[in-house]
This record gives C-alpha cells, sequence and structure tokens, in this order.
C-alpha cells in the first residue's frame, strides 16, 4: 500500500468520524427534546397521582377508625360469647375431668404409700443384710472354730461318738436297754473296747465302732489345688483303709457267742462315706472281705429301725405266750369248775327226785287219811296235793363239762 492510499484512507476515516458526530448531536438533541416532553408528562402524573394517593389517604383513615369501631364491637360480643362457650365446656371439661383427677389423686396417695412402703422395705432389707453379714462373720468365726476344732483327735472322736449316739436315738433304741456304749472287756489278746454293743433280740449282738478322719478330708476341700486335693482325698482314703483293716483285726463279734461275725465301722456323715466311695468304688467289698461293714447316718438308722422292729416282734411273741399260758391255765380252771356244777347238778336231781317221792307218799298215805278225818268231823275245808316237780336239772353234755367219771362207758352221760 502507498502512501496516497494511506492519506486517503485517513481523510474517509476523518469524514467519517465528522459525520457520525454531526448524526449522534442531531439524535441526541432530538432526544432530549423528548425527555423534556416526557419529563413534564411524568411530573403531571406524580402531581394526579400525588392528589389521588392523598384522596386514598384520607379514605382509608375513615375505614381504618370504622373498621376499628367495628371490630372492637365484633371482639366485644364474641368475648362475650367466647367467655360463656370457654365457661361452658369448661364446666363440661371439669365434670369430665373429676372421675380422673380423683383416680389420679388415688394414684399418688397410692404411689406415696408404695414409695413409703419401698423406703420402710429398703431400710428393713439393710438391716436384714446387715444382720446377714453379722451372721455370716459370726458363722464363718465359728465355722473357722469348729474346723480347728475338729483337727484335733480327741474332738473328733467325741463328735464321731456323739452322731452315733443320736442315730441310735432316732431308730428307737434305748439305752441300758437295747444298747450300751464303751463296753470294756477283758481277752487272752487285751482289752476291748467297743463304741456300741447293739443288743438284738434273738441274745445276740451287733458291735458299731465310730471312726471320724477328717483331717485330709477337711484340708482336701479347703484348697483351691485340684492336684493337691486329689492327693489328700487319696490319703483319706488311705486312713478309711486303715480303719477298716484295724477294725477287722479286732474281731468284735467274739466278745458275745452266736453273735454274727461282723462289725459295723460308722461314718458320722453321708459325705465322707460318700467321697470314699467316689474316691475308691469297690470299698465296700474291701470292708465286706475283712467282716467290716461301713455304715453312714443314713445307712445305719434303717438298720437299727429293723434291730428295733425284732425287739417288738420278741415282745409280741412273748406276749403271745404269756396269752398261750393264761388261756391254757383258764382252761384248766373252765374244767375243774364244770365238776363242781355238774356234781351240784346231780344232787339238784337227786334232791329233786326225793321231793317227788316225799309228795307221793304224801298225797299217797298222809292226804288219805287226813281227808277221811275231815269227813267224819264235817269240816267245811279241802286239801291240796302240792304239786311235784317235774323240771329236772339240765345234763352238760359239752366235752369241756364233763368229769372224767361220766366219761367213763356205761355212763348215760358218756354218750
Amino acid at each position: 500500500m502507498d502512501a496516497t492510499t494511506l492519506i486517503w484512507a485517513l481523510i474517509l476515516i476523518a469524514v467519517g468520524l465528522a459525520v457520525g458526530f454531526l448524526l449522534g448531536r442531531s439524535q441526541a438533541r432530538s432526544q432530549a427534546g423528548e425527555q423534556r416532553t416526557e419529563l413534564a408528562r411524568a411530573k403531571a402524573e406524580r402531581d394526579a397521582s400525588a392528589a389521588q394517593l392523598q384522596a386514598i389517604t384520607s379514605d382509608r383513615t375513615s375505614m381504618a377508625h370504622e373498621f376499628q369501631r367495628l371490630s372492637a364491637a365484633t371482639a366485644e360480643r364474641q368475648a362475650v360469647s367466647v367467655d360463656r362457650t370457654a365457661k361452658a365446656r369448661l364446666d363440661q371439661t371439669r365434670s369430665l375431668l373429676e372421675p380422673i383427677s380423683t383416680s389420679l389423686q388415688a394414684m399418688n396417695d397410692r404411689l406415696l404409700q408404695v414409695e413409703r412402703d419401698r423406703a420402710q422395705g429398703a431400710a428393713d432389707l439393710r438391716r436384714q443384710v446387715e444382720t446377714v453379714a453379722s451372721s455370716s462373720e459370726s458363722l464363718r468365726k465359728e465355722t473357722a472354730a469348729l474346723v480347728t476344732a475338729l483337727r484335733q483327735p480327741q474332738v473328733r472322736g467325741a463328735w464321731g461318738e456323739t452322731q452315733l449316739r443320736r442315730v441310735v436315738e432316732i431308730a428307737g433304741l434305748v439305752e441300758r436297754c437295747d444298747f450300751d456304749t464303751q463296753v470294756a472287756v477283758a481277752t487272752d489278746d487285751g482289752g476291748l473296747r467297743p463304741d456300741m454293743r447293739v443288743a438284738m433280740a434273738d441274745g445276740r449282738a451287733i458291735f458299731v465302732d465310730a471312726k471320724t478322719p477328717l483331717g485330709n478330708f477337711i484340708d482336701a476341700f479347703a484348697t483351691d489345688d485340684p492336684d493337691q486335693r486329689t492327693a489328700l482325698l487319696g490319703q483319706y482314703v488311705k486312713n478309711v483303709v486303715t480303719h477298716i483293716n484295724q477294725l477287722g483285726a479286732k474281731n468284735y463279734w467274739r466278745l458275745d457267742a452266736g453273735s454274727p461275725e461282723m462289725v459295723i465301722l460308722f461314718l458320722p456323715s453321708d459325705a465322707l462315706l460318700q467321697v470314699a466311695l467316689d474316691e475308691r468304688p469297690d470299698l465296700h467289698e474291701y470292708a465286706a472281705a475283712h467282716s467290716v461293714f461301713l455304715a453312714s447316718p443314713s445307712i445305719l438308722i434303717p438298720v437299727l429301725r429293723a434291730v428295733q422292729h425284732g425287739w417288738k416282734q420278741a415282745a409280741f411273741a412273748q406276749s403271745a405266750r404269756r396269752v398261750a399260758a393264761l388261756g391254757s391255765e383258764l382252761y384248766e380252771r373252765l374244767a375243774t369248775m364244770s365238776g363242781h356244777l355238774d356234781k351240784l347238778g346231780r344232787s339238784l336231781a337227786t334232791s329233786v327226785e326225793a321231793y317227788n317221792r316225799t309228795i307221793g307218799s304224801l298225797e299217797q298215805r298222809v292226804l288219805v287219811s287226813a281227808r277221811r278225818i275231815n269227813e267224819l268231823q264235817g269240816s267245811d275245808g279241802e286239801l291240796e296235793s302240792p304239786r311235784a316237780v317235774e323240771t329236772s336239772p339240765r345234763v352238760m353234755t359239752a366235752p369241756e363239762l364233763v368229769s372224767d367219771e361220766d366219761r367213763r362207758p356205761g355212763n348215760p352221760k358218756a354218750c
């Protein structure tokens, strides 16, 4: 592009800008006139609107006052109506809620009573818990003292003997009559002293010896170590076996001839026997082989009850023998009395026969002569003849009431 062309381009641009400026100015002036016209019209409309607004405001103020007056009257009427309605509804609600109120009051009283009872129960429970705690502590101390005491051999022995005495008393046996305790007997091998000798009805006896191997038993259940408990229970069973061997060697049954070859080893607690059997199930067989029989209170009581029943049966048998002897004696005395009655009957028969003969002699001899004398003297009286006795004594025919003489052949009573 050369310089001339560039100049012409610049000139054209300048001319375009001038024309555009002039056109824009003219358009701006026309728009300004229009704007002034519009502004005047707007002002007129504004003034009209202001006047209308003022009129509307005035009307609204008057309407507001009228609305306030009307609304106040309406509100007053509605308030009165609402008050009446509310009062009626309140009365209805009160009548409906009165049973509920009564129930709620009763429930409240009951809740108060329950709360008082709960508080009293809590206090009583607290006292009982304190009492139980105190009793538990006292029981713990007494148990500890009892365990300590039972570890001593002499105390264990006394407890076993006391339990044995209690068992025989429960079975109904009487001391000095049905059993004896600590009877010492001298033998060639030395003295024997069984704890108890139970007499049986046939004159024989059963011997009972109480053993209380509590040492290892208490220690076994006082430890928490299973291995140590097993070892202590094994030692406990060994002690029981040792007592069986020693008791079987004493042969207590030799003290009473004819007594059963056995002796009862009494363990004063069922737990002692049960634990021993749990550890050694064949303990009964082992003891029986040594003529020893193991017994706890639950076993010994029925055995002694059977002995006591034997005493009752012996007493019944003795009473039966006495009754039989008295019957025999009564029978003999009845036989003797029947002989006396038979003699009395024969005497009565003889008397009746003599009386009848006398009556016959009176009628046939005496009265005949007396009547003749009466006829000669002319007396009106008449002598009556006495009556003969026609009933004879009954003859006894029962074998028990017939004497030996009447049983002889030829005697009419013998048949």
